[in-house]
């Protein structure tokens, strides 16, 4: 079978796509032939080398998908081979994936293949960052930052869903538009806006209760300084690769929270995810949750598709098909 690896860090030219065997289902996991498999900002600070605790070169790249239940190992209850699933996992870049039975949740049927290889790391990060560590809840302002992106366009609708005022950062017109139909209230071009006078114009001066960030640099310190006083920043990575620093006499003097976010810290709460896939159910079946996915790629062009992702050509979510 095909698999992507991640041959040494650095740019997308160190990925290269290999032959290796099938993988056997080991006790307790299954065996997912993929359909598709879902492409992350992660997956590129893991290449990079940058990813906290991250696999070290050579690894198989990606770690969710979506696709049918092959066989399954000994142990294994509640699933058989023809399910149709979506997966964490290692080696997710992959035309077949092995995956602990806990890992697995069932395919809404409202969604295509390429549409669930969002939801292990994408909706259950954007949720979770919102509701579970955010408490966003109804009358609250949040700005997003890459709204227009795979993770961005969850967290709009979910912020929208919840009724919280939203505040989306784009880099053109076309993105503000998506996002604007998707319920963002206030989408923003930062290539043409001066984005704290925007925020400080909408919230009449008050700063936002939440922000998402995840690029790092200039971005993280322009969105420090849009929150308002006791309001919260939660950073979920470091795009720009510049990691950046905070002052704890500024934390201080503003009562602002910063709140760093990794998934799988959140995946065996188990009263958190009751949460998320019950919300989840309910959006999908009420039409409330929309997977945007404009770019699909062979497995063989996984580098393109990241050099396109880290060069903001994307919109939406960016996914591997296996063909």
């Amino acid at each position: 079978m095909k698999q992507v690896v991640v041959t040494r860090n650095g740019g997308p030219e160190v990925l290269e796509v290999r032959d290796v065997a099938v993988p056997e289902p080991g006790s307790g996991e299954v065996l997912i032939k993929v359909a598709a498999a879902g492409m992350n900002y992660a997956d590129i600070m893991q290449r990079d080398g940058l990813y906290p605790n991250g696999p070290t070169p050579p690894f198989g790249a990606g770690f969710e998908v979506a696709g049918t239940i092959d066989s399954v190992g000994a142990g294994v209850t509640g699933w058989k081979a023809g399910d149709a699933v979506m997966a964490f996992c290692q080696n997710g870049y992959s035309e077949y994936v092995t995956a602990p039975a806990g890992m697995l949740l069932p395919k809404p049927s409202e969604l295509s293949f390429e549409q669930a290889s969002a939801i292990p790391c994408q909706y259950l990060t954007a949720y979770h960052a919102l509701l579970t560590l955010g408490r966003l809840k109804a009358g609250q302002t949040v700005l997003v930052q890459a709204a227009a992106g795979g993770l961005g366009t969850m967290m709009v609708q979910i912020a929208r869903n919840v009724g919280a005022t939203v505040i989306g950062t784009c880099s053109s017109a076309d993105k503000c538009a998506l996002i604007r139909d998707l319920g963002c209230q206030f989408p923003v071009n930062y290539t043409a806006e001066d984005l704290g006078a925007r925020v400080r114009e909408i919230t009449v001066g008050k700063g936002c209760d939440l922000i998402i960030e995840s690029v790092g640099g200039d971005i993280f310190e322009h969105s420090l300084h849009c929150l308002k006083s006791r309001g919260m920043l939660v950073t979920l990575g470091v795009a720009s690769k510049n990691v950046p620093s905070i002052s704890s006499v500024e934390l201080l003097a503003n009562n602002w929270t910063v709140a760093g976010f990794h998934l799988m810290g959140y995946t065996a709460d188990m009263e958190a995810m009751g949460h998320a896939l019950a919300d989840l159910k309910g959006w999908l079946a009420e039409g409330k949750l929309t997977v945007i996915v404009r770019h699909t790629f062979p497995l063989d062009q996984a580098a393109e598709a990241q050099r396109q992702i880290s060069d903001r050509k994307t919109v939406g979510k960016v996914v591997l098909t296996t063909g």
